[in-house]
């Protein structure tokens, strides 16, 4: 029993100094490593400086810090780099604001241009409604006067006025009795014309005239 453990305790010992021969070599290699990457970089030895700097610049956490070194640059010109690349940022930052102003002037032109011409169009339509106002207080003083004259003196100024969406406003206006009274003593035809004219929408006769 005792032999057993004695010989498993032997080669967990063995185990362990394999373990910390195989990190020890590491460390040594490592360290060489350092010494002889740090020969060259100090003393240039063989001449291989630039070709090793060109390679460590590539690496990716050290290429910031050894890219400046293989490029012989001095302290003032790596930060001369730094303040152009902060101005190259800031460039394209403006450059894009400025962008975007002229987007949002384009879209305040584009809405005072729609602004102006709805506002044109809402003077149409006032100017319009203003005449169809007038038209309509001259229409209905027409029919008052109409209305009082002998239907056969109506129905002759009635036939002699040139615009019939007139006379058919007029009629449409005046009392049933009356206008019936004026349109049976007109020509049949021209009867049924405006007869025609009078069952259309009134709103068709108002825009027409």
């Amino acid at each position: 029993m005792q032999q057993a453990e004695t010989k498993k305790n032997l080669k967990s010992t063995s185990k362990n100094s394999r373990l910390q021969n195989f990190f020890l070599i590491l460390i040594i290699i490592f360290l060489t490593a350092v010494i002889v990457i740090g020969g060259i970089l100090f003393f240039d030895i063989g001449g291989a400086k630039p070709m090793l700097l060109r390679k460590l610049s590539a690496l990716p956490l050290l290429g910031n810090v050894i890219k400046p070194i293989a490029e012989n640059k001095t302290p003032q010109e790596i930060e001369l780099e730094l303040l152009e690349a902060k101005k190259n940022d800031i460039d394209i930052r403006v450059k894009q604001l400025d962008e975007k102003g002229k987007a949002l002037e384009e879209r305040e032109k584009a809405i005072e241009t729609k602004e102006e011409l709805l506002a044109e169009k809402e003077a149409q339509l006032n100017d319009r409604l203003d005449k169809l106002n007038t038209s309509l207080s001259s229409i209905m003083e027409q029919v008052e006067y109409l209305e009082k004259m002998e239907s056969s003196k109506a129905m002759q100024i009635l036939s002699n006025m040139e615009s019939r969406s007139k006379v058919v406003q007029i009629l449409r206006n005046m009392k049933k009795e009356k206008s019936s009274s004026i349109l049976m003593l007109m020509d049949p035809l021209q009867a049924a014309q405006i007869l025609e004219e009078i069952a259309k929408p009134e709103t068709s006769d108002i825009l027409n005239d």
